[in-house]
């Protein structure tokens, strides 16, 4: 009997082929002893597992409150001496229906078939951060999954309110502009020219304010779709530069540097680098492969390019320190403590309090900013529809003597 197999070989890549044997359970045994760690086996005339693309689809619904509460509830049963594929059935039991639950279904049964855990998971990158993959290899070799499920939760846990607060400080400014441009809009384009219709059959003149407005509505009503598609090409634009990596370094830089929410995203890349560092140390992974990870999961191209260079120095045998000092994106005073955790070869401690740290300030930038977002926000609207609002009023008090003529 031929089966079909995806495995990975010895240096990490995905093979696919067929071979040959009596049972599926030979054909596996055959591949584990060639050193492939297989990932998928059926047979080869067998049709495509339906059940595997129902979690590729699945998998796009699951959140990742999701998988903080799997990796938490894993993580107590395997500490208290449950075996791995009896924890995932367990979960199954007890958890509803829904993306996560077909999700484990799946993983579950590659790991009852001798699928290391590690390799189920990574099929799945959407759903499993790449932090989660290379912790469960590392645990595989130690044997200590259920520490490292409990400092994954923990570390989504705080990736989550991180992203969290960011998103909280973004959303008023954003709701409040989207809303003054409505209103804005609504008063320029509807209400305004009904008003000129008066003292055009008039023949009175408007108040300056009213007729500054006026033009502006006049302008905005005649060249409507010129506007809309000068609108559409901006985001387009934007979207086709963030694509590009020169362009999405300039947007990245300007992320950096803009007043108020420029520290915040700081503080962010550098509390989830520090954070992702100090928990890929503590729990046994090499230096260079930790920071490989690390730039790949930052989203900001400065700081990828930053860990690029700290890539290089390890490689070349200088220490992180020697970068980091150098770095405008580091304050030095981090920059000293890398620098003393280096030299104490406590690397991994310095930077989960590094990572402390940046998260304290960050709380500290996202209250400056709200605190200064808030009356701005009131002075925009207030001169904006205010203005608006002054233009419509004006020529209302001479409305009657108008009228009357």
């Amino acid at each position: 009997m031929n089966f079909a197999y995806k495995a990975k070989d010895s240096s990490g890549k995905t093979v696919t082929g067929t071979i040959e044997a009596k049972a599926r359970r030979d054909a596996l045994r055959s591949l584990q002893n060639e050193g492939r760690i297989v990932i998928d086996i059926r047979e080869a005339d067998a049709p495509l597992d339906k059940q595997a693309v129902m979690v590729k689809l699945a998998a796009q619904t699951v959140k990742r409150d999701e998988v903080i509460a799997f990796s938490t509830q894993l993580a107590v049963m395997l500490d208290t001496g449950v075996a791995l594929p009896d924890a995932l059935d367990a979960y199954l039991k007890q958890s509803r229906a829904g993306g996560m639950k077909t999700l484990i279904e799946l993983i579950s049964s590659r790991v009852t078939n001798g699928v290391a855990f590690s390799v189920a998971i990574a099929e799945f990158p959407k759903v499993f951060p790449t932090l989660m993959v290379s912790l469960m290899k590392a645990s595989e070799a130690s044997g200590k999954m259920g520490l490292m499920l409990a400092r994954i939760s923990d570390y989504l846990s705080k990736e989550r309110r991180t992203a969290r607060q960011i998103k909280g400080a973004l959303t008023y400014p954003l709701v409040m502009v989207s809303l003054a441009l409505a209103v804005t809009s609504f008063l320029v384009a509807w209400v305004l020219p009904r008003f000129a219709k008066i003292y055009e059959s008039r023949q009175a003149a408007l108040p300056k304010p009213t007729q500054i407005v006026l033009a502006i509505s006049n302008f905005v009503t005649a060249h409507w779709p010129w506007i809309v598609a000068g609108i559409v090409a901006l985001v387009v634009g934007v979207v086709a530069a963030h694509l590009h990596p020169k362009g999405r370094r300039v947007i990245d830089t300007i992320k950096l540097r803009a007043p108020v929410i420029g520290p915040m995203f700081t503080q962010c890349y550098l509390a989830r680098a520090c954070r992702t560092l100090g928990t890929l140390l503590g729990s046994g992974v090499t230096m260079l492969d930790s920071v490989r990870i690390v730039r790949e999961i930052v989203p900001n191209a400065r700081w990828r390019e930053l860990w690029r260079h700290i890539e290089e120095a390890l490689t070349q045998g200088r220490n992180m320190s020697d970068v980091v000092s150098q770095s405008p994106l580091i304050p030095p005073s981090f920059s000293q403590m890398i620098a003393a955790g280096e030299r104490s070869g406590r690397i991994a401690d310095v930077m989960d309090r590094v990572a402390a740290a940046a998260e304290t300030d960050l709380d500290e930038s996202v209250k400056t900013a709200t605190q200064l977002i808030e009356p701005a926000m009131i002075i925009f609207m207030g001169g904006t529809i205010g203005g608006i609002a002054i233009a419509l009023l004006l020529p209302i008090f001479s409305v009657a003597s108008v009228v009357s003529k």
